[in-house]
């Protein structure tokens, strides 16, 4: 069963920014993610502050996609999408 998928507005932002191509693959695997949610293992991030505690990563390529998974309510939030180069600044 497939979790519901929302998007932050940041992420939304960020997605609609990146060459389309690009944005095809980050769409595609938010799709994936959703299918897959309740089977796959979550890349959890450390060391992040309480407001961030729990954030999971999605590998894209050059890409990550940082969102948060809710098992109960089979929800999958996605917090930000932007280059391997930028995403974990200013967390």
């Amino acid at each position: 069963m497939a979790y519901r998928v929302e998007v932050g507005r940041k992420a939304d932002a960020q997605l609609q920014e990146v060459d389309s191509s690009i944005g095809a693959a980050l769409e595609r695997k938010i799709l994936w993610l959703a299918q897959n949610a309740a089977v796959m293992i979550h890349r959890r991030l450390v060391g992040m502050p309480e407001d961030l505690a729990g954030l999971n990563k999605l590998r894209v390529g050059d890409w990550r996609i940082l969102y948060w998974i809710n098992q109960r309510e089979q929800v999958v939030r996605i917090y930000r999408i932007q280059h391997r180069s930028e995403v974990y600044r200013n967390l």
